[in-house]
C-alpha cells in the first residue's frame, strides 16, 4: 500500500512543482494560480475571474474526449493534521465557469484511463470514511470512480471492477503482514479498521456483495460484526 501511493505521490508531486506558476492558455482565456490564488484572463487580459484557494495546484486535461481541456485545481485544507482534498473542475469553452467539485477527503485525486468505461476517469476517496483511520497516521480510504460528461460528474463505480480489485489486493497484503506479525484478534482488527472498512467498500463499490461478505468474516474478529457492518453499509 504505502510503496503505491509513494508512486502516486511521486506523480502528483511532479505534476504539482512542475505546474507552479505555468499559465494555462485556452481559446478565450488563460488561467494560472498566482500563491493560492486562482486568475483568469480574457484575451484582452482583463482579470475576469479571482477566486481564493488555501493550497492549491492546476493541471489541464481533456476529461471527456471531445478535444477541449478542463482546467482543474486540486486544492488541500489541513484536517485533523491530515491533508483534505476538493477538486475543481472549470469549463473553459465560451465562458470559464466551475462547472463541478469532487470532495475526495484525505486521498488525493488523480485521472488514470480506463479500458472498461473506454476513457478517463477521476479516482478519489469517499469522506465519509476518513473517520475511521484513527490509529496511527497512515490513511486508508476506499474510491470512489467518477466520470466528466456534458459538464458535470457522474459515479461510475458501477462501470469499474479491475481497479476496486487491485487496489483491495494491494490493502490485503497490509492486512496479512500485519496480522502475521501481531496476531489476527480484535485488538490488531482495531489498528486495521480503517484498512478493513475500505476493503469491504471498494467490493461493494464494485457491486461485489459476496467477496465483501467473505472479506469482513475473514479479516474482521471483533464481536458485533453485523453492527459493523451496518455501519459500513450507511456509509455507502
Amino acid at each position: 500500500m504505502k510503496i503505491k501511493y509513494c508512486l502516486l505521490i511521486i506523480c502528483v508531486f511532479t505534476a504539482r512543482y512542475y505546474c507552479q506558476g505555468r499559465t494555462y492558455i485556452y481559446d478565450l482565456f488563460s488561467a494560472k494560480i498566482e500563491n493560492t490564488n486562482l486568475q483568469v484572463f480574457d484575451k484582452d487580459k482583463h482579470l475576469v475571474i479571482e477566486k481564493k484557494f488555501n493550497d492549491p495546484y492546476d493541471l489541464s486535461v481533456d476529461l471527456d474526449g471531445d478535444g477541449v481541456d478542463e482546467y482543474l485545481v486540486v486544492d488541500d485544507l489541513k484536517k485533523d493534521d491530515k491533508d483534505f482534498y476538493t477538486l475543481y473542475i472549470f469549463n473553459t469553452i465560451d465562458s470559464f465557469y466551475l462547472a463541478d467539485s469532487i470532495c475526495s477527503g484525505y486521498l488525493e485525486p488523480y485521472q488514470t484511463n480506463s479500458e472498461e468505461v473506454g476513457g478517463i476517469i477521476i479516482v478519489a476517496g469517499n469522506p465519509k470514511f476518513d473517520s475511521l483511520n484513527t490509529q496511527n497516521n497512515d490513511v486508508y480510504v476506499p474510491i470512489n470512480c467518477w466520470q466528466y460528461e456534458k459538464g458535470k460528474i457522474s459515479l461510475a463505480n458501477d462501470k469499474i471492477y479491475k481497479l476496486f480489485i487491485a487496489e483491495n489486493d494491494t490493502m490485503m497484503d497490509v492486512i496479512d503482514s500485519y496480522y502475521d506479525v501481531n496476531g489476527s484478534d480484535c485488538k490488531s482488527t482495531n489498528v486495521m479498521r480503517g484498512l478493513i472498512a475500505s476493503v469491504y467498500a471498494n467490493y461493494m463499490h464494485a457491486g461485489d456483495k459476496l467477496l465483501a461478505a467473505q472479506f469482513l468474516r475473514r479479516y474482521y474478529h471483533c464481536d458485533a460484526i453485523e453492527n459493523f457492518k451496518k455501519s459500513l453499509n450507511s456509509l455507502l
